[in-house]
């Protein structure tokens, strides 16, 4: 029980840090980043364009004797995904082109537009040569109705308060942002310093880091403070139906997350014979207006058991533009759309010609 709660504050590490710095006179780096995650929840439309790279991928161990892996693995090194668009608030609509360029030997990309509305979904179907696609549904949209889809699976529509959750956003981030130590977490960055893309203009530019050297630290504060802090605000009466979660859930999770300095230590121990955290970062620059216009993440561990190791370096870097400007949609509303349903009869019946199957079932009725 002791590791399983271990195991799940680690995975929620990463989260927390990406989470708490979303986001001035110049202000402490720590209330910066506040005043700026703040402001982001205020942003009724705006630009953004985000890039992940797979800068390093190691791996040893007893399977890259499997030939699929070691492809696998080449394809990812120095893999590049990046994805820009606009989002509006109300009406609420977003439109988005994710690019995906995977190197090594089997190197090939592709692009994939989508627009998201509150009912509908729209993702348009790539000409992937070695998916095999038929050619009268390349291009077209794939549409995904969230009615249709909530009744297939038996389940309310997915709906979003976006008041109450702007509310909790703000408690989350005063209630567990304040567990963690500036002086051991955040910093700031000169402007000049920060190499910030060109056109990026910042008033502040400020970094939190969880490194080898306070990672005891940075877990201890998240199993003891911040996740008992979360669920509390979780429990609250009118967050409960945001995140559809059942109390005894929430107590079942705080009652885990309870042990002493020593089994803490016990496990943090345990945790570091397998994983080491040799940065995870998030650099924020803060514009004028208190906005949040560019972050860079970084990510860089290393991986271990009895058989395996591996190590990877992943940044992630987003820009913000065109922050309550009016949204410029290039897409729009997609008109030549295709069903889930005729895009399974259409890819199937093309790998398989059924009219002779019908005409046997017609002979057996």
């Amino acid at each position: 029980m002791r590791k399983k709660w271990l195991t799940g504050s680690l995975a929620v590490l990463l989260a927390f840090v990406l989470v708490l710095t979303g986001c001035g006179a110049k202000e402490t780096p720590k209330n910066a980043l506040e005043g700026a995650f703040i402001k982001s929840t205020e942003m009724k439309s705006y630009a953004f364009k985000s890039s992940i790279t797979v800068n390093d991928l190691q791996m040893d161990g007893a399977d890259l004797g499997d030939p699929s892996v070691a492809m696998v693995i080449n394809m990812l090194k120095n893999a590049e995904l990046t994805i820009d668009g606009v989002a509006q608030l109300d009406p609420m609509q977003v439109e988005a082109t994710l690019n995906v360029a995977l190197k090594g030997d089997m190197a090939f990309s592709f692009s994939l537009p989508m627009v998201i509305t509150p009912d509908k979904m729209y993702y348009k179907i790539p000409n992937i040569p070695m998916l095999g696609l038929p050619a009268d549904i390349v291009d077209k949209y794939l549409v995904l109705d969230m009615k249709e889809l909530a009744e297939q699976a038996g389940e309310p529509i997915p709906t979003v308060d976006v008041v109450k959750t702007q509310k909790f956003s703000n408690e989350f981030l005063k209630e567990v942002m304040g567990k963690f130590d500036e002086k051991t977490y955040f910093s700031e960055i000169a402007v000049k310093d920060a190499n910030l893309p060109e056109g990026v203009e910042a008033k502040q530019v400020v970094k939190v880091a969880i490194t080898k050297d306070n990672f005891d630290q940075a877990v201890t504060t998240i199993v003891k403070d911040a996740l008992p802090a979360l669920i509390d605000l979780m429990s609250k009466d009118e967050y409960k139906e945001l995140f559809q979660i059942d109390q005894a859930d929430l107590d079942q999770l705080k009652s885990e997350m309870t042990a002493t300095d020593s089994e803490l230590k016990e496990g943090l121990e345990e945790i570091k014979k397998s994983l080491t955290v040799n940065e995870l970062s998030m650099t924020t620059a803060i514009n004028k207006d208190g906005y949040p216009v560019y972050q860079t993440i970084i990510g860089n561990v290393d991986f271990k058991d009895e058989t395996d190791q591996m190590k990877l370096v992943v940044h992630v870097n987003t820009t913000t533009s065109n922050i309550n400007e009016k949204a410029e949609f290039k897409i729009g509303i997609p008109t030549d759309t295709i069903t889930m349903e005729q895009l399974q009869e259409s890819y199937f019946g093309a790998m398989y010609d059924l009219s002779e199957y019908d005409e046997e079932l017609d002979a057996i009725e």
